[in-house]
Order: C-alpha cells, then sequence, then structure tokens
C-alpha cells in the first residue's frame, strides 16, 4: 500500500507518518511537505512543494496511490475568513481533486475535529467551512472519511505549531486525569498514535460511517490494539 501523508510536521500528521512507516503492509510513505522533515527511513519520499492549491506538478509523485491521510490544518483564530477557508477547503480539495484524477477508488481521510457542522448552516464559521470540506471529500470519494477527534495527545516528543494549542499541553497530563476522572476520555482524548492507526484500518477495511466521532476513534484504535495483541500471543 502506497500512501500520501498531508501535514506530518503536526501532531496528527506525525502520527500518521509514524504508523505508517510501522505498518508491513505500507510499501511507501509519500510526505508532501514545505519544509523537509528531520527524518529518513527507507519507506519515506518526501516532496517538497509550495503551492498547495495547485499539485499538478507532483502529480507523478502522488501516481499509484492507495490512500491519503490529511493533517494538515490550522486554528481560525486570527486568521481572516477568507485565509482560513483558503487553507481548510482549497488546500484540502486541490489534494483531493488531483488524486481522485488519479485513482478514484483511493481512501482519503479528512482530520476534521469535534463540533464539526455537517449541515454547513450553523453559527459557527469554522465549523460550516469544517464540515464543507467533509462533505466535499466524501462526496468525491467512495472510501472517504472524516476524523472527528477532540483533544489529540501529541506522540514521540512531536509539539504543535498551532499556537492556542500550545498552551494547554503543559497542562495536559493534568487535564486528562481530570478527564478520565469523570469519564469523559472517551469522548474529549485520543492521540496521535492512535489517529494513524485508526486512519490505516480506514484504508484496509473501510468502516460503516464516513465520519467517526471521537469516540469511534478510540473504539477501533482499541480494537486494533487488541488484535494486533491477540496475534502476537498466536503460536
Amino acid at each position: 500500500m502506497k500512501v500520501v501523508v498531508f501535514g506530518a510536521s503536526g501532531v496528527v500528521g506525525d502520527g500518521f507518518l509514524k504508523e505508517s512507516l510501522r505498518a508491513a503492509d505500507v510499501t511507501e510513505v509519500v510526505a508532501v511537505v514545505r519544509t523537509p522533515l528531520d527524518l529518513d527511513h527507507p519507506k519515506l519520499r518526501q516532496i517538497v512543494h509550495r503551492d498547495f492549491l495547485d499539485f499538478t506538478a507532483v502529480s507523478g509523485d502522488l501516481a499509484g496511490a492507495d490512500a491519503c491521510f490529511w493533517g494538515l490544518g490550522v486554528s481560525a483564530v486570527g486568521l481572516s475568513p477568507q485565509d482560513y477557508e483558503r487553507i481548510t477547503y482549497g488546500f484540502t480539495m486541490a489534494a483531493a481533486d488531483t488524486l481522485k484524477a488519479l485513482n478514484p477508488k483511493l481512501t482519503f481521510v479528512y482530520v476534521s475535529g469535534g463540533g464539526t457542522d455537517s449541515t454547513e448552516q450553523g453559527r459557527s464559521r469554522w465549523a460550516r467551512v469544517k464540515g464543507r470540506t467533509e462533505n466535499a471529500v466524501i462526496a468525491a470519494f467512495p472510501h472517504g472519511y472524516a476524523l472527528r477527534p477532540g483533544f489529540v495527545r501529541p506522540d514521540h516528543g512531536v509539539r504543535t505549531k498551532t499556537r492556542i494549542y500550545r498552551i494547554f499541553y503543559p497542562v495536559f497530563p493534568a487535564l486528562s486525569a481530570l478527564i478520565r476522572l469523570v469519564r469523559l476520555d472517551p469522548v474529549l482524548l485520543t492521540s496521535a498514535t492512535q489517529m494513524g492507526q485508526v486512519a490505516l484500518h480506514l484504508a484496509r477495511h473501510g468502516y460503516t460511517r464516513h465520519v467517526l466521532e471521537n469516540r469511534d476513534i478510540v473504539a477501533v484504535a482499541a480494537a486494533r490494539q487488541q488484535a494486533t495483541e491477540r496475534e502476537h500471543r498466536a503460536p
């Protein structure tokens, strides 16, 4: 399986990247980046690309992909409505359109977020734009999925580049403990590793729904982990 990863330098994208590199059935991982990653791996090929509204120049590198994991995103805080829509919807669909032309059966996993408005009619601008993007991805691909995580725990020492999220990371252990104490962790918490595991599961097996909330993400990742442990225990 050939996997394309966008946003590999971020928290979620790093989960997509590392889990794909670990997977025995993934033969190649193409990371489309603006700045090269400080990572070397036999399966990894990095494509440095600047114009995320036009992927024509790198379509040859994307050819043959079986799955695309989209972890690129920005906070709406401090951005104009035009810039937020250009990055959130425009970048995603530019890549989706290129990949669809290359392989209409490709699995496209788009990271959205809890509270996304799939009706595109609500009061929250960011939720409407995310909902519009979700809907477009799912309409474009029979195997198009949207992941709606709550708070994603970074793994592998990765730090988020989003300023508003960096405020919370120093208190993440205490926050996680409190959320677990009140038993809201399946609704609010997941990890970058779990996100990668779920994306790969979708590429391999699909899912009964096209939109997965945080609870679904946690459940699928847990089931995958249990299956892996059973395989390791088998004689």
